[in-house]
């Protein structure tokens, strides 16, 4: 009998590797996207498991890097074939966020320092007038 779900430590026997490496390959292949229940703790389908035994068929037996195993899986499982593109544009927005924010930090910043020479000045004008009173 199969079941809809597998633990990490069942998908780990199943294929033949270490929990670690299956959470590695979580990591390295965007394709695979293993649920968490409300524990927090990866459940695996059989879809997953389908794809992390294709991994380790193209890493292990086919010797594949990490990128060409990647290509492979994407068209193995009929998706797009430049999923680091899409994530080093959203890397590259967050950075240009940041920027900004720093930026107007500084710029606020700046803007700070001058109103506060400016009533620096001021106060010292008054207390001069203030003496020769």
């Amino acid at each position: 009998m199969q079941k809809l779900y597998y633990s990490i430590s069942e998908a780990s026997k199943i294929v033949g590797e270490p929990q670690y490496v299956l959470r590695y390959w979580e990591k390295e292949f965007p394709i695979l996207k293993p649920k968490k229940n409300r524990a927090g703790n990866r459940i695996y389908s059989e879809k997953d498991i389908e794809i992390l035994v294709a991994i380790k068929s193209l890493l292990r037996e086919q010797k594949l890097s990490t990128k060409g195993a990647l290509e492979e899986l994407f068209r193995m499982f009929d998706k797009p074939t430049k999923p680091q593109q899409k994530k080093s544009a959203i890397s590259q927005i967050k950075k240009d966020r940041l920027n900004i924010q720093e930026q107007t930090l500084f710029n606020e910043n700046a803007n700070f320092k001058i109103i506060l020479k400016d009533i620096r000045n001021t106060l010292k004008s008054l207390l001069e007038i203030v003496k020769n009173l």
